[in-house]
């Protein structure tokens, strides 16, 4: 505590704090609150030979590398190429490609791409 002025925070190596340490009692030991990484949403396009299981697996796959769901659209064209939507919580970058590399690994899945809407 500085004299007359309240509180001041300082790192524990900093010069004014080791000169504090002979007034104990103007040393309060304080603990910053973690602060949650930011997120934000991404959408990808899932493209693959429908069959039994396929949701399962692009799900499980996602699930894996430690990613939210928050939204699945699943539809199957008349070819039978199955097209899943998902929107995901990401953290950064290299966690999307992880996962898209994940995803793509899926067996019949044919691309995973990240939609982009302007």
């Amino acid at each position: 505590m500085t004299r007359g002025r309240g509180v001041t925070i300082h790192r524990q190596d900093c010069p004014n704090v080791k000169s504090l340490r002979t007034h104990p009692e103007r040393l309060i030991e304080v603990e910053w609150e973690s602060i949650p990484e930011a997120s934000y949403q991404v959408e990808i396009e899932v493209a693959a030979f429908d069959r039994v299981g396929l949701l399962k697996d692009i799900l499980a796959a996602i699930a894996d590398s430690k990613t939210n769901v928050l939204s699945v659209n699943a539809r199957v064209r008349k070819d039978k190429v199955g097209i899943v939507t998902l929107v995901l919580d990401i953290r950064n970058v290299a966690q999307l490609h992880a996962v898209m590399q994940k995803v793509g690994k899926v067996p019949d899945v044919y691309s995973v791409e990240r939609v982009l809407h302007s």
